[in-house]
């Protein structure tokens, strides 16, 4: 008989065995975690051409006794939720949890490729849309906190208005300096 493997999901129990050199998880569980149908899961698994391929039958201890339970191959189980239309979903907190583990197959999808480092969040979307004297306030205390720079960079990243003498050059370089050689003292 395969181990199983629990893991705690978002508060809930989930249940993964060790089988045929893969890992695969009981989908029963997330159906019942997440309010979903197990049954008509079981069925939309099996009828996708991917998913089918990674989804079997093992057999798990249970308190009754070893039972036979379906299972999806772990890297097919955030391809599977992504497919739930949670569009279709009625009741909101059924709803809920579904966005919520499609949100976290999405995290992990994402750290997969460009590690744990979180992508910044976006500051400047919700600002846009301010009156243009409060995007004018934000310039210019960034100057006041930041330099002339941060302000620069913060106008147009706000889409203030601008004229074409604004786009012509660049900031002095602060490090540029000139020297006048001072020829030496005679003893």
């Amino acid at each position: 008989m395969d181990k199983i493997i629990t893991v705690d999901f978002h508060g809930d129990t989930l249940f993964a065995v060790r089988h045929e050199g893969g890992l695969y998880v009981a989908t029963t569980p997330i159906c019942e975690a997440i309010g979903l149908n197990a049954e008509r899961q079981r069925d939309r698994i099996k009828r996708d051409p991917i998913l089918s391929e990674g989804s079997t039958m093992v057999v798990v201890p249970s308190a009754g006794g070893p039972q036979e339970t379906f299972c999806l191959r772990l890297d097919l189980v955030s391809g599977w939720l992504f497919t739930l239309d949670e569009s279709r979903i009625k009741d909101e907190a059924v709803k809920a949890r579904v966005l919520a583990y499609k949100r976290e197959c999405y995290r992990v999808l994402h750290e997969h490729f460009y590690g744990r480092q979180r992508a910044p969040e976006p500051v400047l979307s919700p600002i846009r849309g301010e009156s243009l004297n409060l995007r004018r306030q934000l310039v210019a205390e960034a100057r006041q906190t930041f330099g002339n720079q941060s302000a620069r960079e913060l106008w147009f990243n706000l889409d203030l208005p601008t004229v074409p003498a604004m786009y012509a050059g660049t900031a002095p370089d602060l490090f540029t300096y000139s020297y006048t050689a001072v020829p030496a003292r005679q003893a």
